[in-house]
């Protein structure tokens, strides 16, 4: 395990030129910024250097980045769901109104049935009768009468009297 270590240590070293490296030569200023930036160059390559200040402010900038990108994301993914909600909805409600239809239809049918009862409920034929007196012999009369729907024909029969009388049946409630 220690023979491991010490090959994963020479590996990182040597990776990073830090056994081989050569000892560079000068290092020199090459522009100096008013916020307190260099651009320095060391051996033949060149380099800009930050501040902590402004390295700071890099990463909160970044970790700002970060957090605004997240946030997008996160409404991204709301707004796909209000649409997807949305379009729920309109099916639900499409749905709701074809249901409301079949229903009305249904009443409508049932409506019909009932007024069919109606008519089945009251007979087409009716025959009426009764006994009474009449002017001033008192003697007994009778009546029948015969109904079709809702027109009626009454005959009186008395010992010396007749007669006929014909009329039509209206609803009062």
């Amino acid at each position: 395990m220690r023979r491991l270590r010490i090959v994963l240590f020479l590996m990182v070293m040597v990776n990073n030129n830090v056994l081989f490296s050569q000892p560079s030569g000068e290092c020199r200023v090459v522009k100096e910024f008013p916020n307190g930036c260099l651009l320095v160059q060391v051996g033949n390559k060149t380099y800009f250097a930050i501040t902590e200040t402004i390295e700071r402010e890099m990463l909160d900038l970044k970790r700002d980045l970060l957090d605004a990108e997240r946030k997008i994301l996160l409404k991204d993914s709301l707004l796909s769901s209000y649409d997807l909600t949305i379009a729920m909805c309109d099916t639900t409600i499409s749905n709701l109104k074809n249901y409301i239809r079949d229903l009305e239809e249904v009443l409508n049918g049932y409506k019909g049935l009932l007024h069919d009862y109606k008519k089945l409920k009251e007979p087409l034929f009716k025959l009426a009768g009764g006994l009474g007196v009449t002017s001033k012999d008192y003697k007994p009369a009778a009546f029948m009468g015969l109904g079709i729907k809702d027109f009626r024909v009454w005959g009186i029969f008395q010992e010396r009297n007749s007669g006929v009388m014909v009329g039509k049946e209206f609803r009062i409630f």
